[in-house]
């Protein structure tokens, strides 16, 4: 009480937290976060009236009262919006404008080429969605692996699709739209009872026991009625899961 918080005694400390003050301010500025924080406020407010205020943002006199480490933000935004109002002959010119903006930073012009990829998915041109993926490897991050499977699947490569969420999934197996994709490429091969599991698998990974239960008893029903809708080693799996999940339930019913 006799030492209260002024506006002077507050500057004192935030100066003698490393990290803070005039040596902080003179750091340059992440050049990935604008784009980031423009593509939640579009994602966040997807109104008709929303996504056409994010494009008259990046008319060039708009855009020149922006400070210049938020115009690749702004662009972004607008890039985004313009598609979703499918408005494409707006969408090649500002991410045209958008990838120049970015050209000079590694990370942002990473998520460029992955709302590039996202947008070229929408306009049905998986091919190019790939080419703005870029070459596979290990080191493909989650975004880059699911943009990349729903690619292949529109260009009929379940195969190689399924191969690359299988081995994402063993090191991450709570990741239920991983595995939502996965069901698809099952599908899309003909394998149905590994697709009925990976939607069983999806309900495990939402904790929705009882869902995951009732899907793999499906796909145990569809393993003994039609050979053709699956293989003996996925038979086993979705045999073994439905007795964990058996006992997951009871272990729930007994915390309830």
């Amino acid at each position: 009480r006799s030492h209260p918080l002024s506006t002077e005694r507050m500057a004192d400390m935030q100066a003698r937290i490393p990290g803070t003050g005039a040596a902080a301010t003179s750091t340059p500025a992440d050049a990935e976060h604008p784009l980031i924080a423009a593509r939640a406020r579009v994602l966040s407010n997807p109104a008709v009236d929303a996504l056409r205020h994010w494009v008259q943002e990046a008319e060039p006199t708009r855009l020149a009262r922006q400070p210049a480490a938020l115009q690749a933000g702004v662009l972004y935004a607008a890039t985004l919006a313009a598609s979703r109002l499918r408005s494409f002959e707006q969408t090649d010119a500002l991410s045209q404008r958008l990838r120049e903006a970015a050209r000079s930073d590694a990370r942002a012009a990473r998520q460029v080429r992955l709302l590039l990829a996202e947008i070229a998915l929408v306009r049905g041109n998986a091919a190019q969605a790939m080419v703005e993926l870029g070459p596979q490897g290990s080191s493909r991050s989650r975004a880059e692996l699911l943009l990349a499977v729903q690619a292949q699947l529109a260009l009929g490569r379940a195969d190689a699709a399924s191969q690359s969420l299988q081995t994402w999934l063993a090191d991450n197996a709570g990741d239920a739209q991983a595995w939502q994709w996965l069901a698809r490429t099952a599908a899309a091969q003909g394998r149905t009872v590994a697709s009925i599991r990976a939607e069983a698998e999806v309900n495990i990974a939402q904790l929705d026991y009882a869902a995951a239960l009732a899907r793999l008893k499906a796909a145990q029903d569809m393993a003994r009625s039609d050979p053709k809708a699956g293989d003996h080693f996925e038979a086993s799996i979705v045999d073994t899961r439905a007795r964990q999940v058996e006992q997951l339930l009871r272990e729930q019913a007994l915390e309830r």
